[in-house]
């Protein structure tokens, strides 16, 4: 069970990187943009992707931290990461 756990984690925050880099490193940033939700016209659409891919890695490290705390108390790292994104989320 603690692997599984882990694994979550650590997949988690894989996906989570890699969408982050894809939002910094997009070409056609419009197109990104149009996964976000808002009205984003008139704005500088690589500046936003930049910093949308900057926060979506961050939520990637809070997955790798949670993936270590885990190691020493299992599931209160996944539970605390969790809780955290979603408050993130909600109050954005």
């Amino acid at each position: 069970m603690k692997i599984i756990i882990i694994f979550i984690d650590l997949l988690m925050a894989t996906v989570l990187f890699f969408v982050g880099r894809f939002f910094i490193k997009s070409r056609n940033t419009e197109r990104s943009v149009l996964f976000l939700s808002g009205d984003y016209t008139g704005l500088n659409t690589e500046k936003i992707c930049r910093v949308t891919g900057k926060r979506i890695k961050t939520w990637a490290m809070l997955f790798c931290l949670g993936g270590i705390i885990d190691f020493i108390k299992l599931g209160a790292g996944i539970i605390i990461v969790s809780v955290f994104l979603l408050s993130y989320l909600y109050f954005i």
